[in-house]
């Protein structure tokens, strides 16, 4: 408390040498600066009775009211009287838009309250102590990259703070061979950083007004998250799928249909399925990679399977349509309009669904980089998920190419047979 024992100690021996004095009673208050506080001195306001409320600070003494019950009217002071309200019935005093300069005892002084002896005082004293509200602190690492040892220190920018603790996870910190808690609590530094380090800390501040807190994520070296390389995988897929459909388009709706010879119907079929299986490709990947992580809300991760299922499915379809043999029409497939349907479809349904990732994995970039705790690190571990991901991307990538041109090739010996048969057939 902001009032010194001192004070304290040497004011009330004052009120007590007074030989009028008969009773004397006191009370603690807290505060918050711009609040509103009740001076309620449990009075029964009778006639015959002065009333005066008075404000006692380090160095003066100054007079609030006065009331001299059924003689005059109350009195405020000029300083009091646009933030105070006095109540008449029982005496007491509300006092608004609280200052760091309230800070004091308030004194309620009835002369006449007991009325066998009407010259005896009854004094009422209410210590008021004045905390400004805290603000959110700041929680800042030094230094910003991992190393050995890292430093974090808890800020408030505004009010005082009387008690400040530091928790990880659930698990309040206190000084060990690990952690090292100075300057009143507000710096924790930890030694030999490693894996078991990783995690949500939280610095809590508390006043008699008012408590705050802030959380910080401390990733190590050994422990990597996906969130960043989903959204970059995201955000290609996503124009990739665009761009897929925008070309797809103009193919089926002007190559297609402005060529209609057999060989500029197979280039363009060609080029169609370049850049689909592209498209395909990394939609898969981004698909992979928002299954694997654990930090994606259980529906995206479900709504990423799908779409990886869908696709997959789609993807052999399309080179089913390629590949298939066809003896007595050998136009493109893309010419038939149930499959430029199912293709188009499939293509809409892949630009609605490829920002859910996007924004998903943005969202969980950004709670952890606010700590937000109901969000936060689920677990510190090496990064398996990750390893996984990162192979099973390769393997579909090289897959993938290679059976591009698996699909080329096998495509070119169909035509090639073809064109041999008939050329036996014309010799006959």
């Amino acid at each position: 408390m902001r009032i010194s024992s001192c004070f304290t100690i040497a004011f009330i021996s004052q009120v007590c040498a007074q030989t009028n004095v008969v009773s004397e009673t006191r009370k603690y208050v807290y505060g918050a600066v711009f609040d509103t506080i009740l001076l309620n001195g449990n009075i029964e306001v009778k006639t015959g009775q002065n009333i005066q409320w008075s404000f006692i600070d380090r160095t003066h003494k100054t007079l609030m009211l006065f009331h001299s019950v059924d003689n005059d009217a109350p009195t405020l002071s000029a300083y009091y009287q646009h933030r105070c309200t006095y109540n008449s019935k029982n005496g007491s005093l509300e006092l608004r838009r609280l200052e760091v300069s309230d800070i004091g005892v308030y004194q309620l002084s009835v002369e006449g309250y007991y009325t066998q002896e009407p010259d005896k005082l009854y004094i009422y004293l209410i210590f008021l102590d004045v905390e400004e509200v805290l603000s959110t602190p700041l929680i800042i690492q030094d230094p910003a990259h991992i190393a050995n040892n890292v430093q974090l220190s808890c800020i408030v920018r505004r009010g005082r703070p009387l008690k400040l603790l530091w928790r990880k996870g659930n698990e309040q910190i206190h000084n060990s061979s690990q952690y090292t808690l100075a300057s009143d609590n507000s710096t924790l530094s930890i030694s030999n950083v490693a894996k078991a380090h990783c995690g949500l800390y939280t610095c809590t501040v508390m006043n008699d007004v008012s408590w705050r807190n802030i959380s910080h994520v401390l990733i190590v070296q050994e422990v990597q998250f996906l969130h960043k390389r989903i959204l970059i995988a995201s955000v290609i897929a996503m124009v990739s799928t665009l761009m897929s459909f925008a070309a797809i388009s103009f193919i089926i709706f002007f190559g297609i249909e402005r060529y209609k010879a057999q060989k500029y119907q197979m280039r363009l079929t060609v080029a169609f399925l370049f850049i689909e299986m592209k498209c395909y490709i990394c939609l898969l990947v981004s698909s992979i990679l928002c299954t694997l992580d654990s930090d994606f809300l259980i529906g995206y991760r479900a709504v990423s399977g799908i779409v990886f299922c869908l696709l997959f499915g789609m993807t052999g379809y399309i080179v089913f349509l390629f590949l298939r043999p066809r003896r007595e029409d050998i136009s493109s497939f893309l010419l038939n309009k149930r499959e430029r349907y199912i293709i188009l479809g499939s293509g809409v349904f892949t630009i609605i669904i490829s920002p859910l990732p996007i924004y998903e994995a943005s969202e969980n970039g950004r709670r952890y980089c606010m700590g937000h705790g109901e969000r936060g690190v689920k677990r510190c571990t090496l990064p398996y998920g990750d390893i996984a991901a990162a192979v099973t991307t390769a393997v579909m990538v090289y897959v993938s190419t290679v059976g591009l041109g698996l699909i080329f090739a096998i495509k070119n010996m169909q035509t090639w047979n073809l064109e041999r048969r008939s050329s036996r057939l014309w010799t006959r």
